[in-house]
C-alpha cells in the first residue's frame, strides 16, 4: 500500500497541468482530499468529470485552507500574484510549489511572501493542447521536473509521480528553458508568420514538430517570453549571431564553411541524444 504524503492537497488552476497532476496524485494515492480552484463553472464541470480532484472551488481562500501542500498552476504573471494572495492564508507549515516555466521571477516573490516554505519547480510536460479536458494522469511519468533548490518532501512528491527531479538554481533554469524551449517556440512562431504552400497539402515531416509548436496557446507564451525577458534577448542574441554566419556562407556560396557549421551541430545533437559514447 503507498504511504499518503499530505492529507490535503490544493491545486490553484487546473487546467492541462493542474488536471494532469490532480490526476496523478489521485491515481497514486498520495493525499486523502484533492481541492482545485477555478474561476469558472465549465471549468469546475470539467474538473469534476474528469475527476482531477475531489472538490472543486471558486474560493482561493477556502481552497487553501489547512492545505498542506499547495500547487500553483497558472502562467506565470498569474502565479506571481497568487503567491502574494495566498501568504495572507496558508500555514507557515503549508508547502507551497508551482510549475512555471520561469522561475527568477516567481522564486524571487516566493521567497519575499513564504519564505522556506516555498519551492519554485518546472515539470519538463505538457502539449500544444490546454485546458483539464485534455488532461492525463500519465504525464509526469519519466519525465524531468526541475527544483529551485533541494527539498526532501517535494523530491519525494514528484518521484512518487514517476517523474526524476533536478535541482538546479532560478537563474541557471532560465538560461536553460530560453535556449532549449522560448527559442524554439519562439521559432515556431516566426516560420508560421507567413507560410504558405503552393498546393494544398499536409506539413511535410520537417515542420511537423513546429507546426505543433506553433499552435500553442498565445496567452500562455507570450506570458513566458515576457516572464524570461532577460534570458530570452541573451539567447536570441546568440542565435541571431549564428544565423550572421550561415546567411554570410550562403551568399559567399562556400561550402566548406556550411559544412562545418552543420556537422558542429551534428555533433552537439548526438551528445544531447547520447549517440557519442
Amino acid at each position: 500500500m503507498k504511504k499518503i504524503l499530505f492529507n490535503k492537497i490544493c491545486i490553484v488552476g487546473v487546467g492541462l497541468i493542474g488536471g494532469s497532476l490532480g490526476m496523478a496524485i489521485k491515481k497514486q494515492k498520495l493525499a486523502k482530499l484533492v481541492v482545485g480552484v477555478v474561476r469558472r463553472d465549465r471549468t469546475a464541470k470539467e474538473t469534476m468529470h474528469k475527476k482531477a480532484v475531489d472538490v472543486a472551488i471558486f474560493d482561493l481562500k477556502e481552497g487553501v485552507r489547512n492545505a498542506d501542500l499547495v500547487i500553483l498552476c497558472g502562467p506565470v504573471s498569474i502565479i506571481a500574484s497568487q503567491l502574494k494572495a495566498i501568504s495572507k492564508y496558508v500555514s507557515p507549515k503549508t508547502m507551497v510549489i508551482d510549475v512555471g516555466s520561469s522561475k527568477v521571477l516567481i522564486n524571487k516573490i516566493g521567497k519575499e511572501y513564504l519564505g522556506s516554505s516555498f519551492v519554485g519547480c518546472h515539470p519538463i510536460a505538457g502539449s500544444e493542447k490546454t485546458g483539464v479536458e485534455n488532461a492525463c494522469p500519465y504525464l509526469f511519468e519519466k519525465s524531468i521536473c526541475f527544483v529551485s533548490k533541494l527539498h526532501s518532501k517535494v523530491n519525494q512528491f514528484w518521484r512518487a509521480l514517476d517523474a526524476t527531479p533536478i535541482t538546479l538554481s532560478a537563474e541557471k533554469h532560465d538560461e536553460w528553458v530560453a535556449r532549449s524551449s522560448h527559442l524554439p517556440h519562439l521559432l515556431a512562431f516566426s516560420i508560421f508568420q507567413d507560410l504558405k504552400s503552393p498546393v494544398k497539402m499536409p506539413l511535410n515531416p520537417s515542420l511537423r514538430s513546429l507546426g505543433r509548436l506553433a499552435r500553442s496557446n498565445p496567452e500562455l507564451w507570450s506570458d513566458i517570453f515576457l516572464s524570461n525577458r532577460g534570458a530570452m534577448l541573451k539567447a536570441l542574441s546568440k542565435f541571431k549571431k549564428n544565423l550572421a554566419v550561415f546567411e554570410k556562407n550562403i551568399r559567399a556560396n562556400r561550402k566548406p564553411n556550411l559544412l562545418k557549421f552543420i556537422r558542429v551541430a551534428n555533433r552537439f545533437a548526438l551528445q544531447k541524444e547520447g549517440k557519442n559514447g
